[in-house]
C-alpha cells in the first residue's frame, strides 16, 4: 500500500467508517515520514504538512482524520527544535505507532463499554455501517437479533449485514422505506457517527428520521464513537455525486444526494465512547479536554 493508493481508497469510499478512515490516514502519514528524503527538519515538516492537507481534502466530514493528523503535526513541530532530521523522523514514526496502538485499545474499550447495554434476546436496530457498532455487537456475546437497513445509495447496510453474518449474529435486513417496521420491534438503536458538534451528531443521511421514529416508539437511541470525533466547527453536509443514485436520469430530473445529516442531542440517550457511556453534553465537555480542538 502506498500513499496515493490510500488516498484513492478513502476518496472512493473503498475505506469506510470514521475509525477505518482515520486509521488509513494516520498510516498514510507514517508512510510519508518513512519515505521522506528531506535533508532538514524544516523540509520534513513541510512534507508532512502537504500530506496532511491532501488527506484533509478527501473526506471533509471526518473530524477523526483531521484531529489525529493535527495532533501528530503539533507534536512533531513542538519537538523539532532540538532534534536532527534523523531524530525527528524517528520521533514521528514512534509517535504514530504509539497513537495507532492506543487507538486500537480505545476501540476495544469502546466495544466493552457498549456491550454493557446489550441484553440477551434483545433486538438491536442500526443503520449504515459502523465498525464501532459491529465491535459492540461482537463484544456483547449475547443471544441477539439485529435489524438493519440497506442504506441507499451505496448499500453500506449490506456491509453491516455481511459482517454480522460472518460473526454468526442473526440479521434481518430491511429496505430503507421499511425502517419504521424494523424499529418498532427493536429494543435499542445504536448508530455510528462521523462527527459530533456542541449540539448535534452528524451521521449517514436518514439517521435523524430513524431517531425520530425510535423516539415515537420509545426505543432508546445511542451513538457509538470516539471522543476524537468531536468537531465544534463542523457545518458541512456533504452532497455526493448524483450518479450514485441514478446514472442516467431523464432530462429535467435533478438528483440530490446528501450523504449526511444532523441529529439533535434531544433525540439521543447516550454516546458510547472509550471513556464510558456519556450524555451528549458530557461528551462535549470531555472531548474539549483532549488535545483535539
Amino acid at each position: 500500500m502506498n500513499f496515493e493508493k490510500i488516498c484513492q481508497d478513502i476518496k472512493k469510499l473503498k475505506i469506510q467508517g470514521a475509525e477505518n478512515v482515520s486509521n488509513a490516514a494516520i498510516q498514510a502519514l507514517e508512510l510519508t515520514a518513512k519515505k521522506s528524503r528531506a535533508k532538514n527538519t524544516i523540509l520534513f515538516i513541510l512534507e508532512l504538512d502537504r500530506a496532511k492537507l491532501k488527506l484533509f481534502t478527501l473526506r471533509p466530514t471526518e473530524p477523526q482524520l483531521r484531529n489525529y493528523l493535527d495532533y501528530i503535526l503539533r507534536e512533531v513541530k513542538n519537538n523539532a527544535d532540538d532534534k536532527t532530521i534523523t531524530q525527528l523522523k524517528k520521533f514521528t514514526i514512534t509517535l504514530i505507532q504509539k497513537i495507532l496502538k492506543d487507538k486500537k485499545q480505545s476501540f476495544k474499550q469502546l466495544g466493552i463499554n457498549g456491550a454493557k447495554l446489550i441484553k440477551n434476546n434483545q433486538v438491536i436496530f442500526t443503520h449504515c455501517h459502523s465498525t464501532n457498532v459491529i465491535n459492540i455487537l461482537k463484544t456483547a456475546k449475547k443471544k441477539i437479533t439485529v435489524h438493519n437497513t440497506e442504506t441507499r445509495p451505496l448499500f453500506q447496510g449490506r456491509k453491516t449485514a455481511k459482517d454480522l453474518s460472518h460473526l454468526k449474529i442473526p440479521v434481518k435486513h430491511f429496505v430503507d422505506s421499511a425502517a419504521r417496521i424494523a424499529i418498532k420491534d427493536s429494543d435499542i438503536a445504536i448508530f455510528g457517527a462521523d462527527a459530533i458538534t456542541d449540539t448535534k451528531v452528524f451521521n449517514k443521511v436518514g439517521t435523524e428520521m430513524l431517531a425520530i421514529i425510535a423516539k415515537t416508539r420509545r426505543v432508546p437511541v445511542y451513538i457509538a464513537t470516539s471522543l476524537w470525533s468531536y468537531d465544534p466547527d463542523q457545518k458541512i453536509v456533504e452532497e455526493r455525486s448524483p450518479k450514485e443514485i441514478w446514472k442516467n436520469p431523464p432530462k429535467g430530473v435533478e438528483i440530490q444526494n446528501f450523504a449526511f445529516e444532523k441529529i439533535p442531542f434531544k433525540l439521543i440517550k447516550g454516546i458510547i465512547t472509550e471513556k464510558g457511556i456519556l450524555k451528549p453534553k458530557k461528551f462535549v465537555k470531555l472531548a474539549k479536554k483532549l488535545h483535539i480542538s
